[in-house]
């Protein structure tokens, strides 16, 4: 059983003049535990395509499978759970309050996920020991360095114990020092602690640090193999 499985998959936007198809027919499965690249240039579909595997958006045509169950057979309160508790994401612009502390910014999906308060704090601290700013955990995100602050969105996007993680355009805004060190975390959550990582780039390099790599070119897949000599971040964290 595939973790994720999309047939034939689609995603039109309807507009009132014209409608726009930016996902042409994918197929594709992605198993539990794979640390898989989506790789392609701006508007190829890449970021359509994970929200609609991340339940942020629906498609319009084939069919998409998580854990062997139908995206339609999932009530709103279902999806809203597998969101909270089984997905993790971590954006290119880090989504932060930058007035609140890292402590506070990590903490926020256990606000919705159902663990005892009491387990709160010993959480969180696990999560930001794992990325590596223990030392910081009481500062105001706006006070941090970029590699910092995504570093901040993947312990929050840990503290859940998540299944996947879906890391959207993660080096983005960061020089390629720091990007470094935010892949050789991404790395240490698949090969150290298992996670599934689904990571979203335009960037060979960027993208190469996984196993696998799906190319996506004007909405359709254009190869999906493995990466033979897959590049390892060994960058120290930024501090």
């Amino acid at each position: 059983m595939s973790l994720f499985s999309v047939e034939n998959l689609e995603k039109t936007y309807f507009g009132e003049v014209t409608d726009t198809k930016v996902l042409k027919g994918l197929t594709f499965n992605i198993e539990e535990g794979e640390f898989v690249s989506i790789m392609g240039p701006s508007g190829s579909g890449k970021s359509t395509l994970l929200h609609i595997l991340g339940f942020l958006s629906n498609h319009t045509g084939g069919e998409y499978h998580f854990n062997d169950k139908r995206y339609e057979e999932h009530t709103e309160d279902e999806i809203a759970q597998i969101r909270n508790s089984e997905m993790g994401f971590v954006f290119q612009s880090f989504n932060l309050l930058p007035r609140q502390t890292i402590f506070e910014n990590v903490q926020l999906p256990l606000l919705y996920s159902g663990r005892p308060e009491s387990d709160w704090k010993a959480r969180v601290e696990e999560v930001v020991e794992i990325v590596g700013l223990s030392h910081r955990l009481d500062f105001e995100t706006y006070k941090l360095s970029g590699g910092e602050k995504q570093r901040v969105a993947i312990a929050r996007a840990l503290v859940n114990q998540p299944k996947v993680i879906f890391a959207d355009e993660p080096t983005g805004n960061l020089d390629s020092k720091t990007g470094q060190a935010v892949m050789q975390t991404l790395q240490r959550l698949h090969d150290e602690l298992g996670h599934t990582v689904i990571l979203i780039t335009h960037e060979t390099f960027t993208a190469e640090h996984a196993d696998r790599m799906i190319n996506i070119v004007d909405g359709l897949i254009e190869s999906d193999k493995p990466i033979k000599n897959r590049r390892n971040a060994s960058a120290e964290f930024v501090k």
